[in-house]
């Protein structure tokens, strides 16, 4: 077979029309039977929904949550239950001595058997999601934060709905409304106290993060944002996105995927360039999970982003100052992606992961490509001209014959498909090196997206391949077997709909000790 042979495109499959249910904080929105479903899955099971609905009247797609709904005598006992949650605790009987094990499952229990309430479990379990939803959950955001494509939510003021950036379907309107300024003040309040800080007039800007990791920043008030409280939401996912979703969601083909795993195993260094919002992180945290499992990763970020399931890995982030002494020094002074870096390469990392190219740090980082260490981050860029301004400018300020010792370049862009924007690694760059004569960077195009074909096309060459091939002294032929047989993996685990990370990561390890063992368990034997 031909090394880059043709993609087989999927069939759409139809979804299942579910009725769009409300709860109070909810705002309604028009019967979903007015709208086109583009796309629905459940968030909990047997309890929480979303849809992904297009609007034919205002021209947009619309991201409608669909919690459960409670009866007149089911929202009279969640209210008495909420406004009596402390003598609740207090008065219940049965439950554990160590209150570290006390979970709202268990007070909820408790009351309701000491009450004698004869309740089918359909409501006891709706009852239970609403008190933990707004007692340790995020209240009227908790199917947006719990939803697994979402990776940031937005609210813009009093009175303007919702929006969250879709992994799949782009920037989405929400059915989710704050109706009003005491309300919204006082979400905005309690989120600040979730990450263990406080709001106020005073100081009406906070930047936190969550327990789980999500980062957040907010203003209280209107002194800031005139039309109210506002904040921002960048959630952090405990399962990172996968290379088998890349294919799975259109963002990259099996032939482009099979590229980039040999390109990971061969220690070829890479760079995601792309606008902010386009998948930059979703795809360094894919394609890491090609890295073998014997190897020493060294990431480095200021928040937590990257996401891999591997235990040679040392996972560090910066540190701000907090305290001070009376003269003005720093009792925890703080440490940065520069520090971080230079940690790095004394430890050395098989792989070493920045999060993020845009200080001083990086010119450190291509050091040590330059010296033979394997890197991935990303940058804000959007061709290989805008790419390498950027690295040479202030404050990178990195030579060019730094930046040719780089391997791979890979684009993310927007592609408008139908009625929404969809991410696409529209391009894949092979860096060869620069130019003697006129210092300028020479680089090949090894993937380009073709929009007639709504999909990537190979060029015809590949340097890094060709390089593999010959390092491990294989013929063309056998480099072609190989290739096709990972690709075939690949879209095996994706007929399969494999997509947890944790097993396409044993899957992918496992394949590079016993292939044939790995084939089977991707194809469902």
């Amino acid at each position: 077979m031909p090394l880059f042979s043709p993609t087989k495109k999927k069939e759409k499959k139809p979804v299942r029309n579910v009725p769009a249910k409300r709860e109070e904080r909810i705002t309604e929105v028009p019967s979903v039977g007015k709208y086109e479903i583009l796309d629905e899955y459940n968030i909990i099971p047997q309890t929480v929904t979303v849809e992904i609905s297009w609007n034919p009247t205002s021209m947009e797609s619309i991201y409608i949550a669909n919690e459960p709904v409670l009866s007149s005598d089911e929202e009279i006992l969640l209210k008495k239950i909420s406004k009596n949650m402390e003598q609740i605790v207090k008065s219940s009987k049965n439950l554990p001595e160590d209150l570290s094990q006390l979970t709202i499952e268990k007070v909820i229990d408790s009351y309701l058997k000491g009450r004698k309430y004869k309740l089918n479990r359909r409501t006891v379990d709706k009852i239970k999601y609403f008190i933990k939803r707004n007692y340790e959950g995020y209240g009227p955001l908790e199917p947006v934060v719990r939803d697994p494509l979402v990776e940031d939510v937005s609210c813009n003021g009093v009175g303007i709905p919702v929006y969250v950036e879709h992994k799949i379907h782009g920037s989405l309107k929400t059915n989710i409304v704050f109706d009003n300024e005491k309300e919204l003040d006082s979400y905005v309040v309690r989120l600040a106290q979730m990450c263990g800080k406080e709001v106020s007039m005073n100081e009406p800007i906070i930047d936190g993060t969550f327990p789980q990791g999500h980062r957040i920043q907010l203003t209280f008030g209107n002194e800031i944002s005139t039309k109210g409280s506002a904040f921002t939401f960048r959630l952090f996912r405990e399962s990172p996105f996968t290379p088998v979703e890349l294919i799975k969601y259109g963002a990259a083909t099996s032939e482009l995927a099979t590229y980039l795993w040999f390109a990971v195993e061969n220690l070829k260094s890479a760079i995601i360039a792309g606008v902010p919002g386009v998948g930059k992180t979703s795809t360094i945290n894919a394609i890491l999970m090609f890295i073998p499992s014997n190897t020493k990763v060294f990431s480095i970020e200021e928040t937590r982003e990257i996401n891999i399931m591997h235990q040679n890995w040392v996972a560090t982030s910066t540190r701000e100052s907090i305290y001070s002494t009376a003269n003005g020094d720093s009792k925890n002074p703080p440490i940065g992606m520069f520090e971080l870096v230079k940690m790095a390469m004394r430890q050395r990392p098989t792989y070493i992961v920045l999060g993020e190219i845009r200080g001083r740090e990086s010119y450190s980082l291509f050091q040590a490509i330059s010296t033979g260490h394997t890197a991935y981050s990303t940058i804000h860029a959007d061709s290989m001209e805008t790419l390498v301004n950027r690295l040479e400018s202030n404050p990178l300020n990195i030579p060019r014959v730094l930046i040719g010792a780089l391997n791979i370049v890979i684009f993310n862009k927007f592609v408008r498909v139908g009625s929404r924007n969809m991410r696409k690694l529209m391009e894949i760059d092979e860096i060869v090196g620069t130019d003697q004569d006129s210092g300028e960077i020479m680089y090949n195009k090894v993937f380009s997206y073709d929009f007639n074909q709504n999909e990537q096309v190979f060029s015809g060459f590949s340097k890094i391949l060709n390089e593999i091939r010959d390092m491990k002294q294989w013929t063309q032929e056998e480099m072609n077997f190989e290739f096709e047989r990972r690709r075939s993996l690949l879209d095996g685990l994706v007929k399969n709909n494999i997509t947890d990370y944790t097993n396409i990561t044993r899957i992918i390890n496992i394949y590079y000790k016993d292939p044939e063992t790995a084939m089977k368990m991707a194809s469902g034997i």
